[in-house]
C-alpha cells in the first residue's frame, strides 16, 4: 500500500514559515563554524617574540 503525497499547494504555506527560520539557522551556524575555525588557527600560529 503506497501513501498519498500532498501536491505543493498543500505545503507551500509551511515552506513560507520555515524558510526564514531555516535561513537564520543556516547563518549562525556558518557563523559559528568560521569563528572556531578562526580561534583554532590563531592557536596554531606561530606566536612573535615579546620585546
Amino acid at each position: 500500500m503506497t501513501l498519498p503525497l500532498a501536491h505543493v499547494g498543500h505545503w507551500y504555506h509551511v515552506l513560507l514559515y520555515l524558510l526564514p527560520i531555516l535561513l537564520i539557522g543556516a547563518g549562525l551556524w556558518w557563523s559559528n563554524r568560521r569563528e572556531l575555525r578562526r580561534e583554532s588557527e590563531a592557536e596554531q600560529a606561530p606566536q612573535e617574540p615579546q620585546r
